[in-house]
């Protein structure tokens, strides 16, 4: 696309490092779109920059995955050139750094790098490119390559999400959760680091290994993430070089038929050998492994044994690593050595199945990520243990609890980790207003329309005349003062006109909770208490609540639906809602010291008393609060108390 509508006014450099290079190079000769100059090189090598003419346009290949080769540096490329640098960054985008100020077109996309089969191409156009775009007038490209308007102007809403025909759902949500899965990492400087690793570990083997080497000779100009080897001739048995290319088909046989390593052997046109890719989503513990594997293919490929020095493992008797190995299959005639028996856990994390964190207190303020809570979200994400934000917040949709929250900083991965008081007020709320009863909701209208959606019975309290039911949203967006007024006045009528009150479906159920600089603020569900003490002149009886945030079951009960065990532990910083609810429900409890505990209060009442109490959240996984067997005496209760 880029190729199409850009060149053609300058001639064009391209230098022919890898396969797909030339795969470009001949594009443009094939449909005359500008005079090119190819710059060729020894494969595992980059041409020679010098004397390029800031005039010419350049395309490049950002990371050779065919043949483990990238440009070493983009110095050579003049900030203040005129012509255009049109950059494949297909596997490069998420695994090198890449000096964007050069360059003016950059394509790139999750296919390689993030892993997702099905993501969509992208491209990014400088300011300079949009002009070349407009001064190049109107070029006979088909539609579906245009980048522009038919005056000439860039299509704007073709990079505002507009697409041609409809894209695959599955795709969208594929690069979705990758980049969450990437966020969650630590963003792109964790993925670098994680190539960084990923290219030790095969670099140290390499090092290691007489029989292989590597297939660019250069460092500089080596991709960390796109592995390719050649076994090394001199080692060879017989001595010719043809035997390298049946020894590495061989190995590649022996690797597919024992599950250990796919479609590894070297890109069609490249020098027979390997091709690895070890980019972000690759663990490095994988990696070690595999070169074990190598190890033991070659002896079996080989005529000769390897020479003494290099190291040579047999099948099922590899060592034990912290990676899920690949073990030889059940036909093999080999031994598998048995697992050893895990350890027994040392963590508080290491004891339940899943970890459920209150927000507000927990791992957030007022609107900022309290400090080190992000760090624990990321412990978890990398670790895979499950855990779920379970949350009285009720100012919108589980959707936009979880854009706030990640707004907030915290790298929670998918919207299926939040459980939200109004989310699972849902369902009731719909219930109800499908038996055809009159609701009226405490809260914004925009908070009641994201969870609830737009209905003819669901109407604001502080405007309402009458209802069957009271729903207590947030207290965020609204006059509460003359929504508790007018509430007061409907419960007072009904109960004389009929000698009967509203009911009540609580999803916030916070009576008070933690604001700005230490200060503590009521929260939604105080309506309830003013509103029994504002009817007791009245002789009303007590009124029918329902709670379906914390301290209710039903918030608890979802939480155990979604993580499938009973077996979590509930950290929050409230002992009536976090503390109590988790405990009538039969769940374990960690209270925090932070929030509304952050003087160091705590009532130990007999049905609500934690099983844990902790001054930071890495005391989860620090081994400082020891896990519990038994909790039937009182003893055994008190000793888990922290300092």
């Amino acid at each position: 696309m880029a190729l199409h509508n850009l060149l053609g006014p300058s001639p064009v450099e391209t230098f022919l490092s890898d396969s797909f290079a030339q795969y470009w190079a001949n594009e443009i000769d094939t449909l005359a779109l500008a005079p090119q100059t190819r710059h060729i090189c020894a494969y595992g090598d980059f041409p020679n920059t010098t004397g390029i003419d800031p005039n010419h346009d350049i395309v490049v290949v950002l990371n050779g995955t065919s043949s483990g080769v990238c440009p070493p540096d983009l110095d050579w490329i003049l900030p203040g050139r005129a012509g255009l640098v049109i950059a494949d960054a297909v596997s490069a985008a998420f695994t090198r750094r890449i000096d964007y100020d050069r360059i003016d077109v950059l394509c790139w996309s999750w296919q390689k790098a993030l892993g997702g089969e099905g993501g969509h191409g992208m491209i990014a156009l400088s300011p300079r490119a949009q002009a070349r775009l407009k001064a190049g007038g109107l070029k006979p490209i088909a539609r579906l390559l245009r980048l522009h308007n038919a005056d000439g102007f860039v299509n704007e809403a073709f990079f505002g999400g507009r697409t041609i025909s409809t894209p695959s759902m599955f795709a969208v949500e594929d690069i979705h959760s990758a980049l969450d899965w990437a966020e969650a990492c630590g963003g792109l400087p964790a993925l670098l680091n994680r190539v960084a690793d990923n290219y030790a570990v095969m670099a140290d083997w390499v090092d290691s290994t007489p029989w292989i080497d590597w297939v660019c000779t250069d460092p500089a100009a080596r991709s960390a993430c796109s592995i390719t080897l050649r076994l090394v001739t001199e080692q060879l048995s017989a001595g010719d070089s043809e035997d390298d290319g049946k020894i590495a088909g061989r190995m590649t046989r022996l690797l597919e038929a024992e599950g250990a390593a796919l479609d590894i052997w070297s890109y069609g046109d490249a020098p027979p050998g390997f091709r690895i890719w070890a980019g972000p989503t690759v663990e490095s513990d994988d990696l070690s492994i595999l070169c074990e594997w190598l190890a033991w293919a070659y002896s079996e490929a080989s005529q000769e044994s390897l020479p003494p020095e290099a190291s040579l493992v047999r099948r099922g008797c590899f060592p034990s690593s912290k990676a899920r190995a690949v073990q030889p299959r059940t036909d093999s005639a080999c031994l598998v050595t048995a697992a050893p028996e895990s350890p027994s856990p040392q963590t508080l994390a290491d004891c339940y199945d899943a970890i459920l964190f209150d927000a507000m207190g927990v791992l957030i303020g007022a609107n900022d990520a309290l400090p080190g809570a992000a760090d624990i979200l990321a412990q978890l994400n990398m670790s895979g243990q499950p855990y779920y934000i379970v949350t009285n917040i009720s100012s919108g949709s589980d959707e936009t609890i979880f854009a706030r929250l990640r707004g907030a900083g915290l790298p929670i991965p998918a919207v299926d980790r939040i459980v939200s008081a109004g989310g699972v007020a849902r369902r009731r709320v719909l219930e109800e207003l499908a038996a055809g009863r009159l609701l009226s909701y405490v809260g914004s209208a925009h908070a009641a329309h994201d969870i609830f959606g737009k209905h003819p019975n669901l109407h604001c309290a502080d405007t309402a005349k009458t209802f069957d039911t009271l729903v207590v949203l947030d207290d965020e967006g609204f006059d509460f003062k003359r929504a508790a007024d007018n509430i007061l006045s409907t419960f007072q009528r009904r109960l004389i006109e009929t000698g009967e009150m509203p009911r009540i479906i609580t999803a916030n159920a916070d009576m008070i909770y933690p604001a700005k600089n230490g200060s503590v603020i009521f929260g939604p569900s105080i309506i309830g208490a003013m509103l029994q003490a504002g009817l007791a002149p009245f002789g009303a009886p007590p009124i029918s609540i329902e709670f379906m945030g914390k301290p209710g079951r039903a918030i608890f009960d979802e939480c155990i639906t979604r993580a499938g065990t009973d077996r979590l532990l509930m950290v929050g910083d409230q002992i009536d809602t976090d503390i109590k609810g988790a405990k009538a429900v039969g769940l374990d409890a960690l209270l925090v010291s932070t929030g509304l505990n952050n003087r160091g209060e705590l009532r130990r009442a007999e049905n609500s008393a934690p099983d844990y109490v902790a001054k930071h959240l890495h005391e989860i996984f620090d081994g400082s609060l020891s896990p519990h067997v038994s909790s039937t005496t009182s003893s055994s209760s008190n000793d888990r108390y922290g300092d």
